[in-house]
């Protein structure tokens, strides 16, 4: 048996150990995330009850309203002088769950996130839209929040935020800062992008673009002159133009690619790889909305865009395999775990033979 005590001890824990997350269910023995890898803590156990006395503790009266509601709910929680976290908290067979997702206080630079220098400038156009894309756990949020603190200390803007939840908050230095928490501040992303451009933003964050209205609004912010920063679950550059495109009636396709083509200023999709000497590195797979690229959007051949990929270098682009090949050979990463992420094997295979010159 565990109590409210007993978890604050595991949230502590969850960061001393660099682990990710924290994973809690009713009965059964907690585990952390490390590294991608999970490990079960036996010595805890959580009954129903002190599930109970852990919602009491957490959620506020709104909140264990929604939650006894919906079942499901996503708020943030700051165990002070420690860090943040993103806590998912639901219902199932065995009664509650709960994964609370490690939000550090401090941001890492480009440097230590491994941001490509093509990625780093996209931060500096004055308008349109980049997107951050990657699998869930893929680092997307602590990319986003490296974009935001670089703007914070370079520049004079007014950044208005939309997230659910709230992840890393932000003191004004240069710039000044709005955050508002989606179903408190605003009622959605959608009522959320409406009534955004009355608040005189230099810069809009969109925490997810999810559903067609939401996705339609951002593109529309970022006609208007905005800087656009969006996230979105996708595994490559070429598979979020499409993901864009599709979710739209066919009858749309043609004015979102028109659409698209003209505010995109770059895709950043990102995936998480195990360190060879222990940890996690990103992996990036840039695309920049050149002039041919911005053609072959248009047009809507984006099933073109992976050659552009490959052979856009010079201007910054690179594809995932390329990316992964590097760590390769820089030793960052095993082949296994490169080829284990790769979303196409044989050019990671072709690319370990030619830049690596061994066999695999």
């Amino acid at each position: 048996m565990a109590d409210e005590r007993s978890l604050f001890k595991l949230l502590k824990l969850t960061f001393e150990q660099n682990a990710s997350d924290l994973h809690l269910k009713v009965g059964k023995p907690p585990a952390i995330r490390i590294d991608g890898v999970i490990k079960q803590l036996k010595e805890y156990k959580f009954n129903k009850y002190d599930f109970e006395k852990i919602i009491e503790v957490l959620l506020n009266q709104e909140q264990e309203r929604i939650f006894r509601e919906k079942h499901e709910l996503d708020f943030s929680y700051a165990l002070e002088g420690v860090c943040r976290f993103r806590v998912n908290l639901y219902t199932d067979l065995n009664g509650f769950g709960a994964v609370f997702r490690v939000i550090p206080y401090r941001i890492m630079t480009f440097d230590e996130i491994g941001l490509p220098s093509a990625a780093r400038r996209l931060i500096e156009q004055p308008n349109g839209l980049i997107l951050i894309t990657g699998p869930t756990g893929a680092g997307k949020t602590s990319t986003m929040a490296s974009y935001l603190n670089y703007v914070n200390n370079e520049a004079a803007r007014h950044v208005v935020s939309l997230e659910d939840p709230i992840e890393y908050q932000f003191e004004d230095k240069k710039s000044y800062f709005n955050q508002r928490q989606i179903g408190s501040d605003c009622l959605s992303f959608y009522d959320g992008l409406l009534t955004v451009l009355r608040q005189d933003p230099d810069i809009v964050v969109v925490g997810e673009m999810r559903e067609p209205s939401t996705i339609s609004l951002t593109l529309n912010a970022a006609e208007t002159g905005k800087l656009v920063l969006a996230t979105l679950h996708t595994t490559s550059a070429v598979a979020t133009a499409e993901r864009i495109v599709n979710v739209f009636p066919e009858s749309k396709h043609h004015q979102i690619l028109l659409q698209l083509s003209m505010v995109m200023r770059g895709v950043v999709s990102q995936v998480l790889v195990p360190k060879i000497d222990g940890g996690r590195v990103a992996a990036f797979e840039i695309l920049l909305n050149t002039s041919a690229v911005r053609s072959l959007i248009a047009d809507g051949k984006i099933h073109m865009l992976p050659s552009y990929l490959e052979t856009g270098a010079e201007q910054g682009m690179c594809t995932m395999e390329m990316s992964l090949a590097r760590l390769v050979k820089d030793r960052v990463v095993s082949k296994e775990d490169a080829f284990a992420v790769a979303p196409h094997p044989a050019s990671l295979h072709k690319l370990l033979n030619e830049v690596v010159g061994q066999r695999v």
